[in-house]
This record gives C-alpha cells, sequence and structure tokens, in this order.
C-alpha cells in the first residue's frame, strides 16, 4: 500500500511541475495585455481636431443661425432653439482660445449629455474613433492648446486621425461661470 500512496504522490508531484512548467511557458509567450480604449467624437476646430468623449455627446446636429445676445461672454455665438428648449451655443474654437475658422455654412452642433443641454459649435464632426486615453502631451508645451482644456494627445493610427482629448465640462466651467 505504501508503494501506491508514494506513487500517488509522486505522480501527483510531477503532474503539479508540469501545469506549472506549461503556465510558465504560457506567458511567456503572451502578448501584452489589451489596454481599455474609450470612443472619442473626433471634429474639427478650426486647424485643430479635437476629441469629445463619447459618453458627453447626446447628438449631432448641422450647424443652424444662433440668436445672438449682447454683453455675453465671446465664446457664446448665441442661441439655438432644440426640440423646443432653447440651448446656449458655445463657440468650440473661441471658448479653447483658437482662432475661430468656421463659415457657419458647414458648421456642426455638438449637444452635450448634460442639464441643461449645451451645445458647441465645431467645425466638421468628422469620425468616432476608439483611443488609449494615455496620449502623452507634445514636448515643450502645455498642452497642445496651452490653455489647460486639453487632457491628453492622441496620435494618429491605422487610419484615425490625430486628435486632442478636450474636456467639455471643464470648458463649460470656464465659459458659463
Amino acid at each position: 500500500m505504501r508503494n501506491a500512496t508514494e506513487r500517488d504522490s509522486t505522480r501527483i508531484r510531477d503532474i503539479k511541475a508540469a501545469r506549472t512548467l506549461a503556465l510558465a511557458r504560457r506567458a511567456e509567450g503572451a502578448a501584452a495585455p489589451e489596454r481599455a480604449t474609450f470612443p472619442y467624437l473626433v471634429c474639427t476646430c478650426g486647424d485643430d481636431r479635437i476629441g469629445l468623449p463619447l459618453a458627453s455627446v447626446a447628438q449631432v446636429l448641422p450647424g443652424r443661425p444662433c440668436t445672438p445676445v449682447p454683453g455675453t461672454a465671446p465664446a457664446l455665438s448665441g442661441y439655438v432653439a432644440l426640440s423646443g428648449r432653447i440651448v446656449p451655443v458655445i463657440g468650440l474654437a473661441r471658448a479653447l482660445g483658437r482662432p475661430d475658422a468656421s463659415d457657419g455654412t458647414r458648421d456642426h452642433l455638438v449637444v452635450l449629455r448634460r442639464e441643461p443641454p449645451v451645445a458647441l459649435s465645431v467645425g466638421r464632426a468628422l469620425a468616432i474613433v476608439r483611443a488609449v486615453q494615455d496620449g502623452a502631451q507634445p514636448e515643450g508645451e502645455d498642452g497642445p492648446l496651452g490653455n489647460g482644456s486639453a487632457s491628453a494627445y492622441v496620435p494618429a493610427a491605422e487610419g484615425s486621425p490625430d486628435f486632442t482629448i478636450i474636456d467639455p465640462a471643464q470648458v463649460l466651467r470656464r465659459v458659463i461661470a
């Protein structure tokens, strides 16, 4: 009986050693762990490409004329009626301190997912791109836009444009304070 017990324990030890070796080999040959990606709506804003987190976007609409309001912040383009509500429109380029190159005829409105609703006027909504949000700031700059609204730069990859990730809440805090 003792020989059978010794054989069983030797067999169990050999099985464990083989499994350990197989697991070690699998880890050596395994690819790098996948990093989480997040979807961004990439828009033009003057000469820049801006990425807005898709979770903050309610809808994208063709641009339309705004009713201006005298004495408001320069970034506030005016107000539009959307679905029976009066919604302020923020010119994203002006809010970011960039030249506003829009001609008003081919712009898009990006309505943000928040209450009360706010729309951002952008040049064009280009695409939805999934990207890892660990992009680095370009060297020698405070940020691609230099004003603190940019959280990361995403380089171009596999047919996707390069863009700067913008936090819309931070832009709105500065404009609608």
